[in-house]
């Protein structure tokens, strides 16, 4: 934690002309005192040598906690503090009864004081000036942690996004790989479009490092992954997708909607007539909506138990980057199985 010096002299000259020079002010009624000029130099050189015995209360107690707070124990603490406070009244003594008298022939208490009756009233002011260190530091402390948590929440936040992203695609970029290598071992047609659709899901998902996309590269995404998981099913059935934007300035995380196509592709039965793979984009000003829905074989889960980013996995993700601006509803009956991502953009 960094040490400010230059605050805690503002909150230390705040309290002494607050609680002592405007305190006598208020009381004796003489104003003029405020800005008046000193009548001597003894006079001045006292008022410094007060104002500096004062300040080490404030800046001794500021250093102390910040030196040895919670590094040692509470016995600690206080006898420190026990030390600091008599060395602070010795600083005085010395300064106004000592050097000064020396130079004056002047003292600021009455030379019968005994000490014991010195210390008891010099411990006013320690009253006065030691909590103004002590609630500066744990002011300080209190924003340096909360400073501290944040850091580590955002660094960890973005570990962990960084982490889930990772995941997306395994499973894919595996089967497409052999549908391709297929494709060019018998001289299809077909295999450089599919590389260059290869190419550009790599780039996107692989090297893309933006916070935000346009939605119009995830969707164009969406349909090349469903025209490459096509070179896999020999019958597929053509998908459905419908795609209605009224609203064209709709940016989103990259890799945010594709999971729930990958499922749908990966577990899916895309040469089913009766239901086809429907994908369904639509937004708005304030919401977007994104509809999968596909056949599933009734002996099979459509989790994603390989270990890619699976529906847990984009549920944390939506939870980090829409936190209470987002729904996920997933519904399967026997035959189908129907999932519901909906979006609110962040208000203005």
């Amino acid at each position: 934690m960094p040490l400010r010096f230059g605050r805690l002299g503002l909150w230390f000259l705040a309290t002494y002309f607050v609680v002592l020079r405007l305190r006598s002010l208020l009381l004796d009624g003489q104003w003029q005192e405020l800005f008046a000029p000193f009548d001597s130099l003894h006079s001045a050189l006292l008022r410094i040598t007060t104002l500096a015995a004062f300040a080490a209360y404030t800046f001794g107690a500021y250093l102390l906690l910040h030196r040895i707070y919670g590094r040692y124990g509470q016995l600690t603490l206080v006898l420190s503090f026990v030390l600091l406070i008599l060395s602070c009244m010795l600083l005085r003594a010395f300064l106004e009864e000592g050097l000064l008298f020396a130079v004056f022939g002047r003292y600021n208490y009455n030379p019968e004081m005994s000490w014991p009756a010195y210390l008891v009233d010099n411990l006013y002011y320690a009253i006065i000036f030691l909590p103004v260190g002590i609630v500066f530091f744990f002011v300080q402390h209190g924003r340096h942690a909360d400073a501290i948590h944040y850091q580590l929440e955002t660094t960890y936040r973005e570990a962990e996004l960084k982490f889930l992203r990772s995941q997306v695609n395994p499973h894919f970029l595996f089967n497409t790989i052999n549908n391709v290598y297929a494709l060019v071992s018998t001289e299809d047609p077909n295999a450089l479009p599919a590389l260059e659709k290869l190419s550009g899901l790599l780039r996107y998902s692989l090297y893309g490092q933006e916070e935000r996309v346009p939605l119009k590269r995830e969707r164009e995404y969406i349909e090349d992954l469903i025209h490459l998981e096509a070179l896999r099913v020999p019958n597929l059935v053509p998908p459905e997708v419908t795609i209605r934007t009224e609203a064209a300035d709709w940016q989103i995380p990259p890799l945010l909607l594709v999971p729930l196509v990958e499922n749908a592709c990966k577990h899916g039965r895309l040469e089913c007539p009766r239901q086809p793979l429907h994908v369904e984009l639509t937004t708005d000003e304030q919401t977007l909506q994104f509809t999968v829905v596909n056949a599933v074989a009734s002996d099979t889960g459509h989790a994603d138990e390989a270990g890619g980013i699976g529906l847990v996995n984009v549920r944390r993700r939506l939870e980090l980057l829409y936190p209470a601006r987002h729904t996920l509803d997933i519904h399967r009956t026997e035959s189908t199985f129907r999932a519901v991502m909906t979006l609110q953009r962040e208000a203005k």
